[in-house]
């Protein structure tokens, strides 16, 4: 019962960021945001969050609620310490612009965020059949970066959820931030593996496939809206990044589909 009701949230959530990902997208690409919508990319980020949160229930039950609390609560202890300490991002402060905020220091939907993007980030990963769980958490760790590039410009230059102190040459982001999404990225994948492992088998049909995808789902989504607002805001470096990531995505998949075809 607890995991049908999972599910069905899993689903709703994902169905209302589909809803408004054209809208989201194409507002925050041309500065048309009104005056009164900058709630909507807050509530966004939590909506994700939540679909996340409620298909590791639907899949693992209990195990599943567990391990989503431990990811929320590595990446709470990342960015506190690194809003407080420097450490492991690099130094930087969040802006009223992103709420709430956890003891008034961590935003909420940047939990969430982290869940939703690590998550997606290792499915796409076990999908992809790199090899062992190490290399599992490695291609995660990757690809939470490869998304970390696309969100700077946008979160920094357009939103200003947060402001660097530290800075670098990539849209004003220190290099340690990168290597911060890296570690990060890798021990909540590397625990995902070890306590989680292989999903059990989705329920057949095109909805049991969309219910079971969920999180890979949301991270190409992602993937594809930062993408676009990059290139149309004029930061080519970050939509290039977005660009590759998607061709080279299309290509695996175009694969693990004619390999699934051929074995049927």
């Amino acid at each position: 019962m607890i995991r049908s009701i999972a599910r069905a949230i899993a689903l709703g959530c994902f169905a209302v960021y589909v809803a408004l990902f054209p809208g989201s997208t194409l507002t925050t690409a041309f500065d048309a945001i009104p005056p009164d919508g900058a709630w909507l990319g807050p509530a966004l980020l939590i909506g994700q969050g939540v679909a996340a949160f409620a298909w590791m229930v639907a899949r693992w039950g209990g195990r599943g609620a567990a391990m989503a609390l431990v990811a929320l609560s590595v990446a709470w202890a990342a960015e506190h310490l690194g809003e407080t300490r420097g450490l492991p991002f690099g130094r930087y402060r969040y802006t009223d612009a992103i709420q709430p905020q956890l003891f008034d220091v961590v935003p909420v939907p940047i939990l969430l965020a982290w869940l939703m993007l690590a998550l997606g980030a290792w499915q796409l990963a076990r999908i992809s059949q790199p090899g062992g769980p190490w290399l599992v958490a490695a291609l995660s760790a990757m690809l939470v970066v490869v998304i970390d590039l696309q969100i700077e410009p946008v979160t920094t230059l357009v939103h200003g959820y947060w402001q660097w102190i530290d800075t670098g040459s990539y849209y004003g982001v220190p290099p340690l931030n990168f290597a911060g999404w890296a570690l990060v990225g890798f021990v909540i994948a590397g625990a995902f593996e070890r306590w989680l492992g292989a999903a059990p088998a989705p329920a057949a049909g095109r909805l049991g496939w969309l219910a079971e995808h969920i999180p890979a789902l949301l991270f190409v989504l992602n993937a594809l809206m930062f993408t676009v607002i990059n290139l149309v805001r004029g930061y080519t470096l970050a939509g290039g990044v977005g660009l590759a990531f998607l061709a080279v995505w299309w290509w695996v998949a175009r694969r693990i589909a004619a390999r699934a075809a051929a074995a049927r």
